[in-house]
């Protein structure tokens, strides 16, 4: 049996050589257990890392595609705000050359009355009322021709 003395013991009352063995163990230990963390937080950023390639991946094609149907979206409400806006000022073009066209054809022919000359306006109007006249003298000569047929027959 050995007998301890105080020198061979620690505060808590194991003998110092047990008690220098736990210690070595606790440091080996914990330089395992410093290793393995640290091996575990290099993993982890790794992990880290490559998770945010592939997600980042993931993101930019979606970002990707996203701004696509946008382009696409705006290039189709432009394209039909100029097809409108086109339209409108076609419209407005014809609007305004009409009426600049019937101005000149009046301003035309009111000049060409005051100096006395007849224009194809004039022409036509007069074809027209002979035309008129003459289907009334062809109405009148028949009405006369029956009258005559009446009267001969008396």
């Amino acid at each position: 049996m050995n007998k301890t003395t105080k020198k061979d013991e620690d505060d808590f009352g194991i003998p110092t050589e047990t008690a220098n063995k736990i210690a070595l163990r606790q440091r080996s230990k914990s330089g395992l257990d410093f290793r393995k963390y640290t091996k575990q937080i290099w993993l982890a950023g790794l992990g880290a890392f490559s998770r945010a390639e592939e997600e980042g991946n993931k993101l930019f094609d979606s970002l990707v595609k996203v701004g696509e149907e946008l382009e696409s979206k705006t290039t189709e409400i432009a394209d039909q705000t100029v097809e409108k806006v086109s339209e409108k000022a076609k419209e407005s073009v014809v609007d305004t050359k009409d009426k600049v066209e019937k101005l000149i054809d009046h301003s035309v022919h009111h000049s060409l009355n005051r100096i006395g000359l007849v224009t194809v306006k004039d022409i036509q109007h007069l074809e027209n009322l002979i035309l008129q006249l003459h289907s009334k003298v062809d109405a009148l000569i028949l009405e006369n021709e029956q009258l005559k047929a009446k009267i001969e027959k008396k």
